[in-house]
Formats: structure tokens, C-alpha cells, sequence
């Protein structure tokens, strides 16, 4: 499995490079797997610029005629019909480049805009251990940055390079049947353009691998900056945030100033070879002139053609930048779409049994979150009946939100079983299973857009009255109502424009209209005063009816009423009971309870 966070060293990223050579038709394959789909577009297109490749053949030919017979000569109409000729040809040869890049770009928008939504789709099905590994502003960058790289392999250029091909082929033949010795002589210039091109394809490669790598690193320092304001505020570390971001930004910039470097010195060098090979045609064309031996026309199509011959190496010495460009950009892809899910799905699924009719149990369960760390869950076993409420306490790490991760399968367990009316968890589809589970937490995820969206969010109800009862029985409605839009009152980013406790009732309102038959509440009035508190707990009292509930509290004061008390301590069932039981036992539970209310 690959870590998909792509914070790679540049001494990482040579490694990578030395392997990858490989993957080059992979990548072709990968990016123009979409295009082929629309073969008939292709082929019209490649018609197209062969056509292109016929008429820029022709048009020297026109420049030729006009030196060659119609001004020695003085032959006015020949002079005329060449000109017009030469014309003709040229808008016809605009109408079709214009066709075929036109066509070209649509192939492009169609293949990057498919590519960047599987990305997309693949990113948000994977599993919680890929986000906690993968970085924001890194996932961002590959989304738009690096699929934006390979779109550039799928343009009008990249296909020109057939045409090109057909030019370079043609136009060569056509200068060794005009003069072969002149033709060779030029033709020497192509093995060096060759090397020099093999020479600096690492190099350029390496040196944009650097650059995304940087990249990376800006993005997700923006990314964290942006999303700890109030921490940076509060404190008042702007200047060592300002001070970090700057070690990262000339970081990019050293990076940056490389990969210029390699283009500034390979766009010049392959310039100069390509005028040394011009140069070569000037000297001894212009001798064979001189000794009568070529004509002054012949001289210039034979130029023309020349740079005709050039263009194409031009265009793929471009076009080898972008293929660089592009297969890092690749590779970074690469990297996500390989990951290997740890949470999957089973071959054949059960149906979740709605409603729970006996209980959720787990046996034995241990589990770790890293391979060799000790147990955040050790042998754990306990039954949650269904239909009440089970309360789950105990210290900081105890494991009390491990086992809701667990029942929400954001991980499996090491070892055990996880039961839900004695079916394995593991034979539930994972979207079956959510879908029966509410979770209302400490840390409410408010989405930016309306009140309306935040509580129809995750539900298929979207009837307006709908909303307001759950709105109602969330203790929310009235709030809602004084906003002078109501349901449809924006929120804001993070939901900036709402207290805490409205951000609470909020979520319980998305719980409540997708009336789940299993309610978690994670430490859900842990971040309110005790007035607050009060107010949702009702809000919570009314989620709660009907339902297995699991409440995990640090203060006890609000699992009294519970069916049932779990007390976790080091990963593991200490006591078992009732708020009364547990007071009689004289064990943690009373000593938690004492500790809160001395």
C-alpha cells in the first residue's frame, strides 16, 4: 500500500523517478483511455491533420512557382494564380486547424473533466485511514494542479505531432529526391537534437517533480492556516506563521528557479542546432546557386521545407516538457488511485436489521491503530440492548471512542466479533450500515451553504415541513424563524455565523430528520456551558426515543438516566450497571462521580 499524503523528499523523489521510465505508456493509456472512447472523433481528427500536413507541403510550392518562372519571366497571371493559390490554401488550411483544435479541445475538456470526477469519486471512497494519512492541500493540488498537467496531453499540440510526423516523413523523402547530398549534410543535425533531448528529459523531470513537491508543501500550509485562524489569533503566532510559510515559499521558489534553469539553457541549445542545420542549407544551397546547379526558388522551398522539417522537432521537444510535466503529475495520481482500502466491502452482503430487534454485542474485541502499539481496545466484550440507552465512560483514552469507530467500521477490529443481531458487522454493506447510524459529536461538521442544506444533509427527506419538525423537536425552530430568510438563511464557512449551541442543534436536526434506528452521541454537550447544556439535552432526550442509543460522556452528570453504564479504563470493561449500582460498588465509576462533584 502506498502512502497517499505525497510528501516526498527530492532525494525520494529521484528513486521514484529511476522507476517510473516505465509507466510511460501506462500513462497514455490511463489519460487517452477516454478519448479512444469517441474513436470516430479521433479518426476525423487525424484526418485532419494529415490533411494539414498535405497543405502546409504545398504551400512552399506557390514561392517557388512566383521566383522561379513568373517574375523571370514577367508572367503577370502566373504571378496572379499563384498568389491567389497560395491564399486559397492557406485560409483552407486555417478552416482546418481551426476544426481540428476545436475538436481537439472538446476530446480534452471530456477526457480530464471524466478523469478529475473518478479522482474525485476514488478519494471520497476511501477509507478514514487514507484521510489521516493524505494532507488537504496535497489532495487538492492532485485534483486540479496535477490532473491539469495531463489535460495538457490531450491538446491540439499533442495530436499535432502526427501530423508532424507525416510532414517530417514527407518533406525528408522530398529533400533527398531534390539534392540527397544537401539533405544529409542536415540530417546530421538530428542525432544531436536527439541526444541533447535524451540529455535533459531527467533533468527537466526531475526538476518539476521538485516543483509539485513544493507545491504540495505551500497548499497544505495555506490549507492549515486558513483552517486555524483562531488558534493563530488567539496565539498571536502570525509572525512565526509568517516566518514558516516564507521557508516554504523560497523552498518553491530554489525548486522553480531549477526547472527554468534546465528549460532556459535546452530551449536555446535546441535553437542553436536547429539554425546550424538552416546555416548548412544557407552555405552550400547557396553555392549550388552560384554554380547554376539550384535555382534561387528552389533555394527558398528548400528552406521552407527545411523549417518545415524543424517544426516538428520543435514541437516535440515542447511536447517532451509536457510529458515530463505531465508524467509526474501521473505518478502523483498514480499514488491515490493505488491505494490499497483496508475497510472493504463484502461479496455478499447482508441486509442491516431495521428495526434492531435483540442487541449489538461485542466479544473479544482488541484493536490497535498502529501494528505493534499497545491495545487501545484489550479483549473487550459488552452488550448494548436494543432500544435503550447504553452510556460509555471512563478516562481520556480509555476507548470509549475507538469502539464508536468501530461500529461505524472507520476501522476493524484486530481481533473479536462486532454483532448486530448476531449478524457480523463485516457482512453489512458500509453504506447499509451508516445509514442505519446517527452520529451527533463534540466537533460539529457544519457544510457552507443554508440551514436547510445542513439539516437535510445526508437524507433522502427533503419535505420542507419535514425539516421544520425536526427543526422543532431540535429546539432550533424558533431561531430559525427570527432569520429573515428562515431555512434558507446561509450559515457560512464552518458555519461562522452560528453559536455553538446552534451549531449543536443544528446537527441533532440532521440526525432527527435522517431518524436513524441507532443514535451515537460522542461527547455531544462536552463543548457547552451547563446552561447550554441543559437546553440541547432536551433536544437530545427527544433524538434518543425509540432508539438504541450510545452516549459516550465525560460528565456523568448527564448519563444518570441511562439503561445502562459501561465504564471503560485502559481499553478495557472495568464495571457494568446502573448510575445507582455503580455508586454502590465503590469502584472507578464512584470515584469519577466523586471527582466531578467535589
Amino acid at each position: 500500500m502506498r502512502n497517499p499524503n505525497g510528501r516526498m523528499s527530492p532525494t525520494e523523489i529521484k528513486k521514484q523517478l529511476a522507476q517510473s521510465d516505465t509507466t510511460a505508456i501506462e500513462m497514455l493509456r490511463f489519460v487517452f483511455g477516454s478519448v479512444l472512447k469517441r474513436r470516430g472523433l479521433v479518426i476525423l481528427n487525424v484526418f485532419l491533420l494529415t490533411l494539414m500536413a498535405v497543405l502546409n507541403f504545398v504551400v512552399p510550392q506557390f514561392t517557388k512557382n512566383i521566383i522561379d518562372h513568373a517574375l523571370p519571366n514577367s508572367q503577370q497571371q502566373a504571378l496572379y494564380t499563384n498568389v491567389i493559390g497560395l491564399l486559397i490554401v492557406t485560409i483552407f488550411l486555417g478552416v482546418v486547424s481551426f476544426a481540428s483544435t476545436y475538436m481537439m479541445q472538446m476530446l480534452s475538456q471530456r477526457a480530464i473533466t471524466e478523469l478529475r470526477i473518478k479522482t474525485y469519486r476514488f478519494i471520497l471512497k476511501e477509507d478514514y485511514a487514507f484521510f489521516q494519512d493524505a494532507k488537504t492541500g496535497d489532495l487538492m493540488v492532485r485534483l486540479t494542479s496535477d490532473i491539469g498537467n495531463l489535460q495538457m496531453l490531450i491538446s491540439s499540440n499533442t495530436f499535432g505531432i502526427i501530423g508532424n510526423i507525416f510532414t517530417f516523413v514527407g518533406v525528408l523523402i522530398f529533400l533527398f529526391i531534390q539534392n540527397w547530398q544537401l539533405a544529409l549534410m542536415v540530417s546530421i543535425t538530428f542525432p544531436i537534437l536527439f541526444v541533447t533531448i535524451r540529455f535533459f528529459r531527467g533533468h527537466i523531470r526531475e526538476a518539476y517533480s521538485n516543483v509539485r513537491y513544493a507545491q504540495s508543501k505551500i497548499n497544505n500550509q495555506l490549507q492549515a492556516t486558513l483552517t486555524e485562524i483562531e488558534l493563530i489569533k488567539a496565539y498571536t503566532t502570525e509572525n512565526a506563521e509568517t516566518t514558516k510559510f516564507e521557508s516554504i515559499a523560497e523552498e518553491s521558489n530554489g525548486y522553480s528557479l531549477e526547472a527554468t534553469k534546465w528549460q532556459a539553457i535546452f530551449q536555446p541549445l535546441v535553437t542553436l542546432i536547429n539554425t546550424i542545420g538552416t546555416a548548412i542549407v544557407l552555405l552550400f544551397g547557396s553555392l549550388l546557386v552560384m554554380n547554376k546547379a539550384m535555382t534561387i526558388g528552389d533555394l527558398v522551398a528548400y528552406l521552407a521545407y527545411v523549417a518545415m522539417l524543424q517544426d516538428p522537432i520543435r514541437s516535440f521537444s515542447m511536447l517532451m516538457n509536457v510529458f515530463q510535466t505531465a508524467q509526474v503529475s501521473y505518478d502523483r495520481i498514480k499514488n491515490i488511485l493505488s491505494y490499497e482500502p483496508k475497510i472493504l466491502e463484502p461479496t455478499t452482503p447482508q441486509p442491516f436489521p431495521n428495526p434492531l430487534q435483540q442487541h449489538i454485542q461485542l466479544s473479544n474485541v482488541t484493536f490497535d491503530y498502529e501494528m505493534g502499539s499497545d491495545h487501545a481496545l484489550n479483549d473487550v466484550s459488552m452488550t448494548i440492548p436494543a432500544g435503550k440507552t447504553t452510556a460509555l465512560v471512563g478516562r481520556s483514552g480509555s476507548g470509549k471512542s475507538t469502539i464508536i469507530k468501530l461500529l461505524t467500521r472507520f476501522y476493524d477490529r484486530s481481533k473479536g466479533d462486532i454483532l448486530f443481531d448476531n449478524i457480523d458487522i463485516r457482512t453489512f454493506q458500509i453504506s447499509d450500515l451508516r445509514q442505519h447510524i446517527s452520529v451527533v459529536s463534540q466537533d460539529v461538521t457544519i457544510v457552507d451553504g443554508t440551514i436547510a442544506d445542513n439539516i437535510m444533509y445526508g437524507s433522502n427527506n427533503t419535505n420542507e415541513e419535514a425539516i421544520w419538525q425536526a427543526a422543532k423537536r431540535a429546539d432550533i425552530a424558533d431561531f430559525i424563524a427570527k432569520q429573515p430568510n428562515q431555512l434558507a438563511t446561509q450559515v457560512g464557512e464552518r458555519g461562522l455565523k452560528l453559536s455553538g449551541g446552534q451549531k449543536q442543534r443544528l446537527s441533532i436536526a440532521r440526525a432527527l430528520l435522517k431518524d436513524a434506528p441507532i443514535v451515537i452521541l460522542d461527547e455531544a454537550t462536552a463543548a457547552l456551558d451547563n446552561e447550554s447544556e441543559k437546553t440541547i439535552q432536551h433536544a437530545l432526550d427527544n433524538l434518543m426515543v425509540a432508539k438504541t442509543a450510545i452516549v459516550i460522556a465525560h460528565r456523568l452528570s448527564t448519563v444518570h438516566k441511562a439503561d445502562q453504564i459501561i465504564v471503560m479504563n485502559d481499553g478495557q470493561v472495568a464495571e457494568t450497571g446502573t448510575h445507582d449500582s455503580l455508586l454502590q460498588k465503590q469502584g472507578i465509576y464512584k470515584r469519577l462521580y466523586d471527582a466531578q462533584f467535589e
